[in-house]
């Protein structure tokens, strides 16, 4: 249903801008868009009305349907945007009075007098088949089935509650802890009413662990309950249970009761018990509110469990508790639950197995249910035989396996889908693109989301923020995991478990929404091909495939195509085929590969992103065999968006590229030779890497692109000032910037060389840098959260300035070998660091910091770089029992010319140190240059002792 929602969300506003008197349209075309509007504004009504169904009374009828409606509302779009397309194309290049402008403005008119008697051609044959579609809403009135009452389905996690101990693996840690956290506290904590949450993605044991911990402490309290919310609950029997479970049946009329009376009856039996309850599945705020609302607060120590896949409702309901995320089982445990599902005995598995059973577990992603559900198939094999196993191994994943076993577990990870709103249900299955283990960087899945039009604007509101809000929310609900580096506050990429990913492709390929192709055997689909995954040849696929030779596969409705292989360009239809391609991503591209004139005429192209083929001889980045004439053409594609050529070998971009004036991301490599014209590019949000040695004369140019919010500027440091000057001139009237990276090779930058008048970037919030000093207009930068630099000089007055950033939450601050600094470095109450998270400080000179009291209330990690011959006699008081916050400490230990004695003297002093922190916070001991190390004069040849100590 929320996939033709979607669709029609698309399609809609579209059809608005289609009415304005800038298409100028003939009276009869624009009545007849009237009335296709009109009609699918009605359709998506009933959608809507049909989507707040549970997922089990929504007949195929209705999702027969809606997947008409969804392709019928695609082709619609895609007739809109050809017209559009068509219409608003316009020559370039030639003189306002010239023959040449006459002549093309007249070729011109006739064209478009063309495009629109197509587009009234293409209205009535659309209009015939939303008649169809109306009709069979109309036969099977679908509105109506809303208004059946539900019909009894077995949740199908009731199996976990009732499974026996000695079936488990690896639930006594968990549960070990979760008790720990029901117990914790002082005596007056301890009294107050407690909830702890455990959130983890569907499958993970999420119900077993709580009826665990239910089980061993029911026995200590008055009264309990277990009740588990469900997807689509009725909160009148849940708020019954818990009546009738706390009051062991003595409410017998609970089911006669409104849930406003429930509630009152439920806190009025608590008031003077101490009770112990589960509320086990909570999927939505809304429900947890409600029930919290029972639940009184009686200062007897009464406890809550509540388990969730969406880590913000695991938030809102730790109340005077804690948060518990759930981990994967460890192979080590999750080979033992294997062999005992299927040989009975924790060990036992046969040695040519091995191999296989590792394979299969790393599948499975030590998810209990993923596990069990495959030990399940094993153990129906008639011989367990390796072959068989492999069998099995090289169906997971597939999305097509047929097997009931694999079924039930896609019922349970369904209702995780099932649950998302309609706008992130694309988003997700859009991810079925990738292969299994890809690490999808976060920035080209949003742009790729944009291009492809899922997400929905928001006045006001940037769309990659909003993109960026959609993937957040998708990681918070446990349907993808965050991967990678840590990049101001949010992971740099992403991943999908396997099993999760096994479930997107099985829904994408019910709604024809991805044809995924391992090869030149590509499986016809009933429907148009809207998006291609070509992730190479696969020797094991299944040769019984309907084999299609590629020119008659029809690719003029793909709107997506992703190659994570070179062998797809042996046998894929000529890009021009692609007739409404609004995403193109290939890997490994050779100029051989495509005609240029073919890349050229993509006219209705978003996104592009071309990679050549790694090498082993780069220093930033892999290099392809990609041609700078390869580009030529692309000047012709007015609606680009986006623009990558992230580690191509092409050395300088065309001229024509200043005619993209909805260009809104180019990433290209340090070395790129940018051509003049580049202030044309008034679109413009994210560029890097402008290489300064190469195109000196953009620096200039950057002041028209007010609409830039991260841009990476390379060798700024290696010309002379003039160009810095003229750099800081064009920055200040980049008003919405929000991220600046300068690198240089090894120079640092003056920054401070304009007047006092002069006034950082207001908006700058992430910025890294190598700089000679701490420029003053630091100062201005009021809204900088993140701050990555590198200083030859640094004094208390630096540290005051950075201290009083009003919103500063991540400072990484490095000392450059020579610099010239105080020995001392005292961070006072005078500029405390208020919003503080994670600091890293690294010095390589002889200078340390001291922590006074009350300073970087919010720090919970710490990061701290030092020579031990450098602190020689400093010893480490340096004031960590102030910072109250902390949680983690890393040290990282220098031993280049220093004893063996020393280093353990030093390390036994930071111990000592944490050790007394009030917080008791996680320290991390490492050592570098330990070969340089010098032996102490009594212990001889002793071996170095471990570089790495965790405590």
């Amino acid at each position: 249903m929320e996939l033709a929602t979607a669709a029609l969300g698309s399609l809609l506003p579209k059809l608005d801008t289609l009415l304005t008197d800038e298409y100028k349209l003939q009276k009869g075309v624009r009545g007849e868009i009237k009335f296709l509007q009109a009609e699918m504004e009605s359709m998506q009504v009933a959608l809507k009305k049909v989507s707040k169904l549970p997922a089990h009374q929504i007949d195929d009828d209705v999702k027969i349907w809606a997947r008409n409606l969804k392709e019928l509302s695609y082709d619609i779009e895609d007739s809109v945007d050809i017209f559009m397309v068509r219409i608003d194309d316009a020559p370039v290049g030639a003189k306002p009075h010239s023959f040449r402008r006459f002549f093309d403005r007249t070729i011109g008119l006739l064209t478009k007098a063309k495009t629109r008697h197509h587009i009234a051609n293409d209205i009535k044959d659309i209009k015939s088949r939303i008649n169809d579609v109306a009709a069979r809403r109309e036969r099977y009135k679908f509105e109506d089935i809303a208004a059946q009452p539900d019909t009894m389905v077995i949740d199908p996690r009731v199996p976990a509650l009732f499974e026996e101990a000695a079936k488990l693996v690896g639930t006594d840690g968990p549960a070990e802890k979760i008790s720990n956290l029901l117990t914790q506290g002082t005596d007056v904590q301890k009294q107050k009413l407690m909830v702890v949450s455990i959130v983890g993605v569907g499958g993970l044991g999420k119900t077993t662990i709580a009826k665990l911990v239910y089980e061993r402490l029911r026995g200590q309290f008055d009264c309990r309950a277990f009740v588990s919310v469900s997807l689509k609950p009725n909160m009148k029997q849940i708020l019954s249970s818990i009546l009738r479970q706390v009051s062991k049946d003595r409410c017998t009329n609970a089911g006669e009761k409104e849930p406003e009376e429930l509630i009152w009856s439920i806190r009025e039996f608590l008031n003077d018990k101490r009770y112990f309850i589960v509320i086990d599945d909570v999927w939505n705020e809304k429900e947890w509110k409600l029930i919290k609302c029972a639940l009184i607060d009686n200062n007897l120590g009464s406890k809550v469990i509540v388990t969730t896949r969406n880590v913000d409702v695991a938030n809102l309901c730790s109340v005077n508790g804690a948060k518990y995320e759930l981990d994967p089982l460890s192979d080590a445990d999750s080979k033992r639950l294997l062999c005992k599902r299927i040989f009975n005995e924790v060990e036992g598995m046969h040695s040519e197995l091995e191999e296989v059973a590792k394979k299969i577990l790393k599948k499975c992603g030590g998810v209990p249910l993923a596990i069990i559900t495959i030990a399940s198939m094993l153990a129906s094999l008639p011989n367990q035989a390796k072959y068989e196993w492999y069998r099995v191994y090289n169906s997971m994943g597939s999305g097509l396996e047929k097997d009931k076993t694999l079924e039930s577990m896609r019922e349970i990870l369904s209702l995780s889908y099932n649950d998302l709103p309609y706008h992130l249900k694309p988003c997700l299955l859009y991810l079925s693109m990738f292969p299994e283990d890809s690490e999808i960087p976060r920035d080209r899945l949003v742009r790729m989301w944009a291009a492809e039009g899922f997400i929905i604007e928001q006045k006001g509101r940037n769309l990659y923020d909003i993109g960026e809000k959609y993937l957040t929310e998708l990681v918070n609900r446990s349907m993808i995991q965050p991967v990678g580096k840590v990049e101001h506050g949010s992971a740099t990429a992403c991943r999908v478990h396997d099993m999760i990913l096994d479930l997107i492709i099985s829904l994408s390929a019910q709604e024809n929404f991805v044809i995924i192709s391992k090869g030149p055997q590509l499986i016809s689909p009933k429907c148009s091909i809207r998006r291609l995954s070509l992730q190479g040849s696969n020797e094991e696929d299944s040769k019984e495939e309907q084999v299609i030779l590629p020119a008659k596969v029809n690719m003029s409705h793909v709107r997506s195509l992703i190659a994570f292989n070179d062998d797809a360009f042996q046998w894929i239809p000529p890009l021009s085929s692609f007739s409404v391609l609004r995403v193109l991503d290939l890997k490994y591209i050779h100029s051989k590969s495509i005609d240029p004139k073919d890349l050229g005429s993509l006219h209705h192209l978003r996104y592009l992103a071309l990679q050549g083929r790694k090498t082993m001889f780069r220093t930033f980045a892999s290099r392809g065999e990609l041609e700078a004439e390869f580009l030529e053409e692309i000047g012709n594609l007015q609606l680009l968006k986006t623009l990558d050529l992230w580690a191509t070998n092409v050395n300088k971009l065309p001229t024509s590229i200043a005619r993209l004036r909805q260009l809104e991301t180019l990433i290209i490599d340090r070395g790129v030779k940018l051509p003049d014209g580049i202030g044309n590019l008034i679109s413009l949000q994210e560029l890097g890497w402008l290489d300064v040695c190469k195109s000196p004369n953009t620096l200039a140019e950057l002041g028209n692109l007010t609409e830039l919010r991260v841009l990476r500027i390379f060798g700024l440091g290696d010309i002379n000032e003039s160009y810095v000057k003229t750099f800081l001139q064009s920055l200040s009237n980049l008003h919405n910037i929000r991220t600046l990276f300068l690198e240089d090779r090894g120079q640092c930058i003056d920054l401070d060389c304009m007047s006092d008048q002069w006034r950082g970037p207001a908006h700058l919030q992430n910025f890294d840098a190598t700089l000679s000093r701490l420029p003053r207009w630091f100062s201005t930068l009021s809204e900088l959260s993140c701050l990555s630099i590198m200083m030859d000089v640094l004094r208390q007055d630096d540290l005051q300035l950075l201290g009083a950033l009003p919103v500063l939450r991540l400072l990484k601050l490095q000392v450059a070998l020579d610099c010239i600094t105080d020995e001392r470095l005292v961070i006072g109450i005078d500029a405390p660091f208020r919003s503080l998270v994670e600091f890293k400080f690294k010095h390589i000179s002889r200078c340390w910091l001291v922590f006074g009291q009350g300073v970087m209330p919010r720090l919970q990690r710490l990061r701290l770089y030092f020579e031990v011959r450098k602190i020689e006699g400093v010893g480490f008081d340096i004031g960590l029992e102030n910072l109250t916050s902390l949680k983690h400490v890393t040290v990282e230990i220098n031993c280049y010319g220093a004893r063996i004695r020393e280093v353990e003297d030093v390390e036994t002093k930071i111990r000592d140190v944490i050790e007394i922190h009030p917080n008791h916070p996680t320290l991390v001991l490492s050592r570098e240059m330990t070969n340089s190390m010098v032996q102490d004069e009594d212990k001889g040849d002793r071996e170095d002792t471990t570089a790495c100590t965790l405590c």
